[in-house]
């Protein structure tokens, strides 16, 4: 009897010694600081990772938008969900490839992120938040560049009629129909001279063969 108790003394001893000590810093504090250490002690003490912290944000979503790989996939380990949206409506994927964090977008999609990506093109498109590198990623996954939106403009369309002229070279690039007509029957040159944008846009889509 006295041996067990001695073992079981050992083994509380044994278990002490290998858990974290609390954490002192707040959750988001600590993913925003990319704390790792504070954020490994949250996750083992039982902090709910998928609660909305200040501003409607959740872990994962200021995470991915810092480009945290490894921090975004420790959260993820601990059950972060990535159906999550915070008070704009956007999920961790979308936040992702707004800042142009390719390869912790490239991990949402590897665990099976279901988010809508010709929707989000369309949406990076009209917030100015689409880069190169996240246009070839989405490129890559079959995203269709030359799809309508609701509008019944592609995202070319779009992206001249805002004044883009990165992302309207970005988009040739990519293969975007320069003589694609929205639904009303115009093409991105029809919409860049109706706007009266910049002669730098008009040239350029006339480098890539639009029509006159």
């Amino acid at each position: 009897m006295e041996r067990l108790l001695v073992l079981a003394l050992a083994a509380a001893l044994l278990v002490a010694c290998t858990e974290p000590p609390q954490p002192t810093m707040n959750f988001y504090h600590a993913v925003h600081s990319a704390d790792l250490d504070q954020i490994k002690r949250h996750l083992y003490w039982g902090t709910d990772v998928n609660q909305a912290g200040p501003g409607g944000r959740h872990a994962l979503g200021v995470a991915v938008a810092d480009g945290g790989v490894v921090i975004a996939r420790e959260l993820l380990d601990h059950g972060a969900r990535m159906d999550v949206r915070d008070r704009l409506g956007r999920t961790p994927l979308h936040l992702a490839l707004a800042a142009g964090r390719v390869q912790v977008a490239e991990l949402l999609l590897a665990r099976g992120a279901q988010d809508d990506l010709q929707a989000l093109l369309g949406q990076l498109v009209a917030e100015g938040h689409l880069d190169r590198d996240t246009l070839a990623l989405l490129a890559s996954r079959g995203v269709d560049l030359n799809a309508p939106g609701a509008d019944g403009r592609a995202p070319l369309h779009q992206a001249v009629m805002n004044g883009q002229l990165k992302m309207t070279k970005w988009l040739l690039q990519e293969g975007a129909d320069v003589n694609r007509v929205t639904d009303s029957g115009e093409t991105a040159l029809d919409l860049a001279r109706a706007a009266d944008a910049d002669p730098n846009v008009i040239r350029l889509l006339e480098q890539y063969g639009a029509e006159r």
